[in-house]
């Protein structure tokens, strides 16, 4: 056999061994793990208690679905689209939602986001990456209408926060006036991460990287498999929980880069985390954030963890001074106290 027969033979055969490769890592078994701790969930009982609090509405978007919605009505001037976290729905954001509005900071916008919760259509998925984007880009749109003139602002919760941060840097048209930023995940290279996300994901590292190695070659008909599994405490499940993540769901749900998506900020930046975060490491997120040319602040908050951040008194008192220099104008701005 030539030398050239040998590298045609090759040739023929390297694209055959990348995808049997791939399909193996894709269809290793994957081990789900049991009773995990991570968070601590005693807030979310006081959230639960406000639950009926927001008008429930539902939105029209561009593929001719629609998304549920909750809205806290305010005389607030300035409307916030805040996002919820991996796994999650919009009601552990009620009380906060509430409070913002009864203080006349926000008007509150808490959408259950495509895949969760209410909306119909396939739990835990999407149909094609960057849906998620676009989903967002139609709800500000349809609040810029609904309330012309109104500051539009972003922001989420955990993975919901990097999902507004991946918004902010994909340059769609339909861009917020400020971010609002809770904890925000960064994506799982990022330095602020702790492995697995302290303990409230199980990774099917193998499937990921087989996934990968496909959608390099253009190759995404296996995009819609399982690949996250969160270990969420049976006392906090329901129908209305998701057991875990698509590949494209995963992807599309965190930042596209976070040193790039970072760096392309252009409005007032809010980013708060908790001292005890069980996620994070709340130390790494200044340094982070610093390569952002807009104004930006970062603060660490005392005592608080991952789930509690969002209902804390120090985490309000940050946010109403930042709503004071960054939202409202000086001239109106508000004495403004935790509900």
């Amino acid at each position: 056999m030539t030398v050239i027969t040998k590298l045609t033979a090759l040739l023929i055969c390297a694209p055959v061994i990348y995808l049997l490769i791939c399909l193996l890592l894709i269809y290793w078994p994957i081990q789900k793990k049991t009773d995990v701790e991570n968070f601590n969930y005693a807030s979310l009982s006081k959230s639960a208690e406000r639950v009926g609090v927001g008008q429930e509405q539902w939105i029209a978007l561009r593929d001719g679905s629609q998304l549920f919605t909750r809205v806290y009505e305010s005389k607030a001037s300035a409307t916030l689209v805040l996002l919820h976290g991996s796994g999650a729905e919009s009601r552990y954001l009620s009380r906060i939602a509430s409070s913002l509005a009864s203080a006349g900071l926000f008007r509150v916008v808490t959408p259950d986001l495509r895949g969760h919760g209410r909306n119909a259509g396939r739990r835990g998925d999407i149909d094609y990456i960057g849906q998620l984007e676009h989903d967002i880009e139609d709800v500000l749109t349809h609040l810029q209408t609904k309330y012309a003139g109104s500051k539009i602002v972003l922001g989420g919760h955990s993975s919901g926060g990097g999902l507004a941060l991946r918004y902010v840097g994909s340059g769609l048209g339909k861009q917020p006036s400020a971010l609002l930023l809770f904890s925000p995940y960064l994506g799982h290279d990022a330095p602020s991460v702790k492995p697995d996300s302290g303990g409230w994901v199980t990774v099917a590292l193998k499937r990921i990287i087989g996934l990968s190695m496909l959608n390099k070659v253009g190759i995404s008909g296996f995009n819609h498999l399982d690949v996250l599994s969160f270990n969420r405490p049976e006392a906090w499940n329901d129908a209305l929980q998701l057991p875990g993540y698509s590949y494209r769901m995963m992807v599309n749900f965190s930042p596209n880069d976070y040193l790039e998506d970072i760096a392309s900020i252009a409005v007032p930046t809010l980013v708060l985390v908790g001292e005890k975060d069980e996620s994070f490491y709340p130390e790494q997120f200044k340094p982070l954030f610093d390569a952002s040319e807009a104004d930006t602040e970062v603060h660490i908050v005392s005592d608080a963890n991952h789930m509690n951040i969002i209902d804390n008194s120090q985490s309000f008192e940050y946010l109403s001074a930042w709503y004071k220099a960054a939202i409202q104008p000086p001239a109106d701005a508000l004495s403004i106290h935790m509900k």
